[in-house]
């Protein structure tokens, strides 16, 4: 799967986008339905979204807060927690400090699915 069939898949899965007024943070919420390609060989007896698919949506949510074409530059921390199955909603905020974006991925009900921690760049 491509790149950018990866994040056109996710942008249109999203359903609210949020960014704070000084734009160094933002918040997102994704359903991931059983149709979502990225379920497609991942684990076909017990589908779960892969874990490239949370980094992905952290650096939508870069671009959409920096206004302009973003890419992950390095991956400076990741710890996955919760795996997510179709038919799932997983809310997303990001932080931008000194440089670093740090993403907290969050059911509904508040459990932490993935931490993140990275550096973008001009795409």
């Amino acid at each position: 799967m491509s790149d950018s069939f990866l994040r056109n898949a996710l942008r249109q899965r999203l359903r609210s986008v949020a960014i704070a007024d000084d734009r160094r943070s933002g918040s997102l919420s994704i359903t991931f339905d059983r149709a979502f390609p990225g379920f497609d060989g991942h684990f076909a007896e017990q589908s779960i979204v892969p874990g490239l698919c949370f980094i992905q949506l952290a650096v939508i949510l870069a671009e959409e807060i920096r206004g302009q074409p973003t890419r992950l530059a390095e991956i400076v921390r990741l710890k996955s927690l919760k795996p997510i199955q179709p038919e799932e909603s997983v809310n997303l905020a990001l932080t931008r400090r000194n440089g670093r974006w740090q993403a907290v991925t969050t059911t509904p009900a508040g459990e932490t699915v993935c931490q993140l921690l990275f550096t973008v760049k001009d795409a």
